[in-house]
Protein backbone atom coordinates (compact mmCIF):
# COMPACT_ATOMS: atom_id res chain seq x y z
CA UNK A 1 0.00 0.00 0.00
CA UNK A 2 1.46 3.51 -0.55
CA UNK A 3 2.35 5.11 2.38
CA UNK A 4 0.34 8.10 3.66
CA UNK A 5 2.46 10.14 5.36
CA UNK A 6 2.00 13.18 2.91
CA UNK A 7 -1.10 14.15 4.47
CA UNK A 8 0.63 15.67 7.22
CA UNK A 9 2.46 17.82 5.68
CA UNK A 10 -0.58 19.06 3.11
CA UNK A 11 -2.31 19.76 6.88
CA UNK A 12 0.22 21.95 7.91
CA UNK A 13 0.09 23.98 4.83
CA UNK A 14 -3.30 24.60 5.53
CA UNK A 15 -4.40 24.70 1.67
CA UNK A 16 -6.18 22.74 -0.56
CA UNK A 17 -6.89 22.66 -4.06
CA UNK A 18 -9.13 25.83 -5.00
CA UNK A 19 -9.07 26.75 -2.02
CA UNK A 20 -6.04 29.14 -0.53
CA UNK A 21 -5.65 29.43 3.57
CA UNK A 22 -8.39 26.43 4.20
CA UNK A 23 -7.60 22.97 5.49
CA UNK A 24 -10.22 20.99 3.92
CA UNK A 25 -12.25 18.84 6.10
CA UNK A 26 -11.38 16.10 4.50
CA UNK A 27 -7.93 16.41 5.25
CA UNK A 28 -8.15 17.81 8.60
CA UNK A 29 -10.24 14.26 9.00
CA UNK A 30 -7.50 12.74 7.94
CA UNK A 31 -4.66 13.47 10.31
CA UNK A 32 -6.72 12.24 12.73
CA UNK A 33 -7.68 8.77 11.26
CA UNK A 34 -4.05 8.50 9.65
CA UNK A 35 -1.60 9.61 12.38
CA UNK A 36 0.78 6.41 11.50
CA UNK A 37 1.99 5.61 8.18
CA UNK A 38 0.70 2.38 6.47
CA UNK A 39 1.99 0.22 4.97
CA UNK A 40 1.40 -3.62 3.22
CA UNK A 41 1.56 -7.00 5.74
CA UNK A 42 5.52 -7.95 4.23
CA UNK A 43 4.00 -11.48 4.95
CA UNK A 44 1.16 -10.83 2.23
CA UNK A 45 2.49 -11.90 -1.76
CA UNK A 46 2.32 -9.16 -3.98
CA UNK A 47 -0.30 -9.00 -6.68
CA UNK A 48 0.95 -9.47 -10.44
CA UNK A 49 3.14 -6.41 -11.04
CA UNK A 50 1.68 -3.88 -12.85
CA UNK A 51 5.68 -2.60 -13.89
CA UNK A 52 5.13 1.14 -13.07
CA UNK A 53 1.87 1.00 -15.01
CA UNK A 54 0.39 4.60 -15.50
CA UNK A 55 -2.56 5.83 -17.61
CA UNK A 56 -3.91 9.87 -17.67
CA UNK A 57 -7.08 9.98 -16.78
CA UNK A 58 -9.33 12.96 -17.39
CA UNK A 59 -6.41 15.08 -17.36
CA UNK A 60 -4.57 13.37 -13.73
CA UNK A 61 -1.90 11.10 -14.37
CA UNK A 62 -2.45 7.75 -12.16
CA UNK A 63 0.41 6.05 -11.52
CA UNK A 64 1.58 3.13 -9.74
CA UNK A 65 4.85 1.29 -8.66
CA UNK A 66 3.30 -1.74 -7.95
CA UNK A 67 -0.42 -2.69 -8.32
CA UNK A 68 -2.76 -1.19 -5.36
CA UNK A 69 -3.22 -3.82 -2.55
CA UNK A 70 -6.23 -1.85 -1.18
CA UNK A 71 -8.83 -0.57 -3.25
CA UNK A 72 -12.03 1.40 -2.26
CA UNK A 73 -15.03 1.01 -4.80
CA UNK A 74 -17.26 4.33 -4.99
CA UNK A 75 -20.05 2.84 -6.99
CA UNK A 76 -22.13 -0.57 -7.66
CA UNK A 77 -20.34 -0.52 -11.13
CA UNK A 78 -16.61 0.23 -10.32
CA UNK A 79 -17.46 -2.70 -7.91
CA UNK A 80 -18.62 -5.16 -10.42
CA UNK A 81 -15.72 -3.83 -12.52
CA UNK A 82 -13.36 -5.39 -10.11
CA UNK A 83 -15.03 -8.51 -9.44
CA UNK A 84 -15.30 -8.54 -13.18
CA UNK A 85 -11.30 -8.10 -13.26
CA UNK A 86 -10.79 -10.78 -10.20
CA UNK A 87 -9.65 -8.18 -7.62
CA UNK A 88 -11.94 -8.60 -5.21
CA UNK A 89 -9.53 -9.78 -2.45
CA UNK A 90 -8.39 -6.20 -2.75
CA UNK A 91 -11.70 -3.96 -2.21
CA UNK A 92 -10.90 -2.52 1.59
CA UNK A 93 -14.66 -0.90 1.43
CA UNK A 94 -17.34 -0.09 -1.23
CA UNK A 95 -20.52 1.76 -1.09
CA UNK A 96 -23.62 0.29 -3.14
CA UNK A 97 -26.78 -1.59 -2.46
CA UNK A 98 -26.07 -5.26 -2.90
CA UNK A 99 -29.95 -5.69 -4.11
CA UNK A 100 -29.94 -4.22 -6.78
CA UNK A 101 -26.42 -5.90 -8.51
CA UNK A 102 -26.97 -9.13 -11.11
CA UNK A 103 -27.07 -12.51 -8.95
CA UNK A 104 -23.11 -13.87 -9.63
CA UNK A 105 -21.78 -10.10 -8.95
CA UNK A 106 -24.11 -10.21 -5.86
CA UNK A 107 -22.29 -13.59 -4.71
CA UNK A 108 -18.92 -12.38 -4.84
CA UNK A 109 -19.99 -8.84 -3.11
CA UNK A 110 -21.32 -10.47 -0.26
CA UNK A 111 -18.23 -10.86 1.53
CA UNK A 112 -16.68 -7.07 1.05
CA UNK A 113 -17.12 -4.55 3.48
CA UNK A 114 -20.35 -2.57 2.07
CA UNK A 115 -19.82 0.53 3.97
CA UNK A 116 -22.76 2.41 2.64
CA UNK A 117 -26.10 0.98 0.57
CA UNK A 118 -25.22 4.17 -2.04
CA UNK A 119 -28.25 6.10 -2.78
CA UNK A 120 -28.43 10.13 -3.12
CA UNK A 121 -25.52 10.81 -0.37
CA UNK A 122 -21.84 8.86 -0.05
CA UNK A 123 -20.10 7.81 3.28
CA UNK A 124 -18.41 10.58 4.74
CA UNK A 125 -14.79 11.33 4.15
CA UNK A 126 -13.88 9.68 7.77
CA UNK A 127 -15.50 6.33 7.02
CA UNK A 128 -13.53 6.03 3.68
CA UNK A 129 -9.93 6.93 4.84
CA UNK A 130 -10.35 4.96 7.96
CA UNK A 131 -10.16 1.78 5.18
CA UNK A 132 -6.93 3.33 4.60
CA UNK A 133 -7.29 2.90 0.75
CA UNK A 134 -4.51 3.27 -1.72
CA UNK A 135 -6.93 3.59 -4.77
CA UNK A 136 -9.84 5.27 -4.67
CA UNK A 137 -12.09 4.19 -8.01
CA UNK A 138 -15.65 6.01 -9.01
CA UNK A 139 -17.98 5.42 -12.20
CA UNK A 140 -19.33 8.73 -11.23
CA UNK A 141 -17.76 12.18 -10.70
CA UNK A 142 -20.21 12.87 -7.44
CA UNK A 143 -17.55 11.13 -5.59
CA UNK A 144 -14.53 13.78 -6.13
CA UNK A 145 -16.99 16.95 -6.05
CA UNK A 146 -15.57 19.11 -2.83
CA UNK A 147 -19.33 19.24 -1.48
CA UNK A 148 -20.87 15.77 -0.76
CA UNK A 149 -17.96 13.82 -1.79
CA UNK A 150 -15.24 12.09 -0.41
CA UNK A 151 -12.66 14.80 -1.56
CA UNK A 152 -11.21 16.24 -4.77
CA UNK A 153 -9.11 13.80 -6.81
CA UNK A 154 -6.31 16.97 -6.32
CA UNK A 155 -6.25 16.30 -2.41
CA UNK A 156 -6.61 12.79 -2.50
CA UNK A 157 -3.48 12.64 -4.42
CA UNK A 158 -1.80 14.88 -1.94
CA UNK A 159 -2.86 12.57 0.50
CA UNK A 160 -0.79 9.74 -1.11
CA UNK A 161 -4.32 8.46 -2.32
CA UNK A 162 -4.68 7.73 -5.85
CA UNK A 163 -7.95 8.06 -7.94
CA UNK A 164 -10.00 6.94 -11.23
CA UNK A 165 -12.96 8.09 -12.66
CA UNK A 166 -14.72 6.47 -15.81
CA UNK A 167 -13.33 8.32 -18.56
CA UNK A 168 -16.67 8.65 -20.19
CA UNK A 169 -17.59 11.10 -17.13
CA UNK A 170 -14.43 13.63 -17.47
CA UNK A 171 -15.60 16.57 -16.03
CA UNK A 172 -14.16 18.27 -20.01
CA UNK A 173 -16.43 15.76 -21.66
CA UNK A 174 -19.06 17.47 -23.91
CA UNK A 175 -22.25 15.78 -22.61
CA UNK A 176 -23.64 15.77 -26.02
CA UNK A 177 -20.79 13.59 -26.90
CA UNK A 178 -22.86 10.16 -27.80
CA UNK A 179 -21.45 7.21 -25.21
CA UNK A 180 -19.68 4.54 -27.08
CA UNK A 181 -18.46 1.33 -26.22
CA UNK A 182 -15.20 1.88 -26.66
CA UNK A 183 -14.93 4.27 -23.90
CA UNK A 184 -16.72 1.92 -21.47
CA UNK A 185 -13.93 -0.59 -22.91
CA UNK A 186 -11.36 2.00 -22.21
CA UNK A 187 -12.28 2.57 -18.62
CA UNK A 188 -11.93 -1.22 -18.30
CA UNK A 189 -8.26 -1.40 -19.72
CA UNK A 190 -7.14 1.50 -17.72
CA UNK A 191 -7.89 0.20 -14.42
CA UNK A 192 -6.97 -3.27 -15.33
CA UNK A 193 -3.69 -1.48 -16.29
CA UNK A 194 -3.25 -0.15 -13.03
CA UNK A 195 -4.16 -2.83 -10.69
CA UNK A 196 -2.12 -5.30 -13.10
CA UNK A 197 -5.34 -7.33 -14.45
CA UNK A 198 -4.68 -6.59 -17.92
CA UNK A 199 -4.95 -10.08 -19.78
CA UNK A 200 -8.38 -10.48 -18.03
CA UNK A 201 -9.76 -7.13 -19.54
CA UNK A 202 -9.15 -8.27 -22.73
CA UNK A 203 -11.13 -11.66 -22.29
CA UNK A 204 -13.97 -9.43 -21.02
CA UNK A 205 -14.13 -7.13 -24.13
CA UNK A 206 -13.25 -9.95 -26.43
CA UNK A 207 -16.32 -11.56 -24.99
CA UNK A 208 -18.83 -8.35 -24.60
CA UNK A 209 -17.61 -7.97 -28.29
CA UNK A 210 -18.73 -11.12 -29.72
CA UNK A 211 -22.09 -11.04 -27.72
CA UNK A 212 -22.76 -7.56 -29.28
CA UNK A 213 -21.58 -9.44 -33.05
CA UNK A 214 -23.83 -12.29 -32.19
CA UNK A 215 -26.77 -10.23 -31.24
CA UNK A 216 -26.43 -7.58 -34.40
CA UNK A 217 -26.33 -10.48 -36.60
CA UNK A 218 -29.82 -12.04 -35.60
CA UNK A 219 -31.89 -9.17 -35.91
CA UNK A 220 -34.21 -8.22 -38.70
CA UNK A 221 -32.93 -6.26 -41.15
CA UNK A 222 -36.54 -4.02 -40.57
CA UNK A 223 -35.99 -2.76 -36.95
CA UNK A 224 -34.25 0.36 -38.33
CA UNK A 225 -37.69 1.39 -38.84
CA UNK A 226 -38.32 0.86 -35.27
CA UNK A 227 -38.66 3.78 -32.55
CA UNK A 228 -38.55 3.09 -29.59
CA UNK A 229 -39.09 5.26 -25.71
CA UNK A 230 -36.73 5.09 -22.82
CA UNK A 231 -38.59 5.20 -19.98
CA UNK A 232 -36.12 6.11 -16.76
CA UNK A 233 -38.37 7.34 -14.20
CA UNK A 234 -41.25 9.77 -13.54
CA UNK A 235 -44.81 9.23 -13.80
CA UNK A 236 -47.74 11.81 -13.31
CA UNK A 237 -45.51 14.99 -13.79
CA UNK A 238 -44.11 13.30 -16.80
CA UNK A 239 -41.38 10.57 -17.72
CA UNK A 240 -37.96 11.21 -17.88
CA UNK A 241 -36.40 9.57 -21.41
CA UNK A 242 -33.35 8.05 -22.60
CA UNK A 243 -32.24 10.85 -24.68
CA UNK A 244 -28.79 11.43 -27.17
CA UNK A 245 -25.78 10.74 -25.62
CA UNK A 246 -25.77 7.79 -22.48
CA UNK A 247 -26.36 4.16 -21.96
CA UNK A 248 -29.51 4.34 -23.05
CA UNK A 249 -28.51 5.96 -26.53
CA UNK A 250 -25.59 3.41 -26.61
CA UNK A 251 -27.80 0.50 -26.14
CA UNK A 252 -30.65 1.67 -28.99
CA UNK A 253 -27.82 2.75 -31.19
CA UNK A 254 -25.85 -0.65 -31.42
CA UNK A 255 -29.40 -2.38 -31.52
CA UNK A 256 -29.83 -0.26 -34.62
CA UNK A 257 -33.33 1.17 -33.97
CA UNK A 258 -34.65 4.74 -33.51
CA UNK A 259 -34.00 6.62 -29.91
CA UNK A 260 -37.80 8.35 -30.23
CA UNK A 261 -35.97 10.90 -27.65
CA UNK A 262 -32.20 11.09 -29.74
CA UNK A 263 -32.73 15.09 -29.66
CA UNK A 264 -32.75 15.93 -26.29
CA UNK A 265 -29.36 16.33 -25.08
CA UNK A 266 -28.16 14.42 -22.12
CA UNK A 267 -27.61 10.81 -21.13
CA UNK A 268 -31.66 11.09 -19.69
CA UNK A 269 -33.83 14.19 -19.97
CA UNK A 270 -37.51 15.23 -19.03
CA UNK A 271 -40.07 15.61 -21.40
CA UNK A 272 -44.03 15.14 -21.31
CA UNK A 273 -46.16 12.85 -22.02
CA UNK A 274 -47.81 14.42 -24.55
CA UNK A 275 -44.65 14.32 -26.44
CA UNK A 276 -44.36 9.99 -26.22
CA UNK A 277 -47.94 10.13 -27.39
CA UNK A 278 -46.84 12.67 -30.28
CA UNK A 279 -43.94 10.01 -31.04
CA UNK A 280 -45.97 7.05 -31.06
CA UNK A 281 -43.04 4.42 -30.10
CA UNK A 282 -43.08 0.77 -31.77
CA UNK A 283 -41.13 -0.54 -28.57
CA UNK A 284 -40.83 0.79 -24.66
CA UNK A 285 -37.71 -0.06 -22.82
CA UNK A 286 -38.59 0.76 -19.21
CA UNK A 287 -35.92 0.83 -15.91
CA UNK A 288 -36.75 -1.29 -13.30
CA UNK A 289 -35.35 1.09 -9.81
CA UNK A 290 -36.56 -2.31 -7.60
CA UNK A 291 -39.46 -2.73 -5.18
CA UNK A 292 -42.96 -1.20 -6.62
CA UNK A 293 -41.40 0.50 -9.71
CA UNK A 294 -42.57 -1.48 -12.26
CA UNK A 295 -45.84 -2.23 -11.13
CA UNK A 296 -46.09 1.88 -10.13
CA UNK A 297 -45.15 2.49 -13.59
CA UNK A 298 -47.61 -0.17 -15.15
CA UNK A 299 -50.50 0.87 -13.27
CA UNK A 300 -50.03 4.67 -13.87
CA UNK A 301 -49.90 3.62 -17.59
CA UNK A 302 -53.41 1.20 -16.54
CA UNK A 303 -55.04 4.45 -15.21
CA UNK A 304 -54.37 6.74 -18.37
CA UNK A 305 -57.01 6.16 -20.47
CA UNK A 306 -54.74 7.72 -23.28
CA UNK A 307 -51.60 6.12 -22.45
CA UNK A 308 -52.70 3.17 -21.92
CA UNK A 309 -54.70 3.08 -25.58
CA UNK A 310 -50.94 3.97 -26.91
CA UNK A 311 -50.29 1.39 -29.66
CA UNK A 312 -46.67 0.18 -27.47
CA UNK A 313 -48.56 -0.59 -24.25
CA UNK A 314 -51.50 -1.78 -26.27
CA UNK A 315 -49.78 -4.29 -27.83
CA UNK A 316 -47.66 -4.77 -24.77
CA UNK A 317 -44.25 -4.07 -26.81
CA UNK A 318 -42.55 -3.02 -23.54
CA UNK A 319 -39.07 -4.46 -22.42
CA UNK A 320 -38.24 -4.12 -18.84
CA UNK A 321 -34.39 -4.06 -17.50
CA UNK A 322 -33.12 -3.20 -14.11
CA UNK A 323 -31.80 -0.47 -13.08
CA UNK A 324 -28.12 -1.57 -13.13
CA UNK A 325 -28.44 -2.65 -16.70
CA UNK A 326 -29.26 0.67 -18.14
CA UNK A 327 -26.18 3.08 -16.84
CA UNK A 328 -23.14 2.85 -18.36
CA UNK A 329 -20.93 0.21 -17.93
CA UNK A 330 -20.73 -4.16 -18.48
CA UNK A 331 -24.16 -4.54 -18.02
CA UNK A 332 -25.14 -2.76 -21.31
CA UNK A 333 -23.97 -5.63 -23.24
CA UNK A 334 -27.01 -7.91 -21.38
CA UNK A 335 -29.62 -5.16 -21.79
CA UNK A 336 -28.80 -5.30 -24.98
CA UNK A 337 -29.30 -8.88 -25.27
CA UNK A 338 -32.54 -8.81 -23.83
CA UNK A 339 -33.66 -6.57 -26.22
CA UNK A 340 -32.07 -7.78 -29.00
CA UNK A 341 -33.93 -11.29 -28.45
CA UNK A 342 -37.26 -9.83 -28.20
CA UNK A 343 -36.64 -7.98 -31.69
CA UNK A 344 -35.32 -11.26 -32.76
CA UNK A 345 -38.80 -13.22 -31.57
CA UNK A 346 -40.99 -10.73 -33.84
CA UNK A 347 -41.33 -8.32 -30.97
CA UNK A 348 -42.63 -4.76 -31.78
CA UNK A 349 -43.54 -5.44 -35.01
Amino acid sequence: MLTLCPVRSLAVRGSGPGSPGRVPAVLSAAVLLLSGCASADSSDPPPAAADGAGVDNCGMEVTFESPPERIFAMNPSAIENLIALGVQDRIVGAVGDLERMPEDVRQEAEGLDIVHPGGEDYPSSETILQTEPDFIYSVYPSAFRQDGGVATRGELQDLGVQSYLAPDRCPDRDDEQPLEFDEIWTGLREVAALVGAGERAEEIVAEQQETLDSVRADLPEEVGDLDVFWWDMGTGDGPAAGACCGGPGMILRELGVNNAFEDLPGHWSSTSWEQVVERDPDLVVVADFGGEDIDDKLSFIEGDATLRELRAFREDAVVELPFSQTTPGLQNVTAIETIGAYLSDGGAR
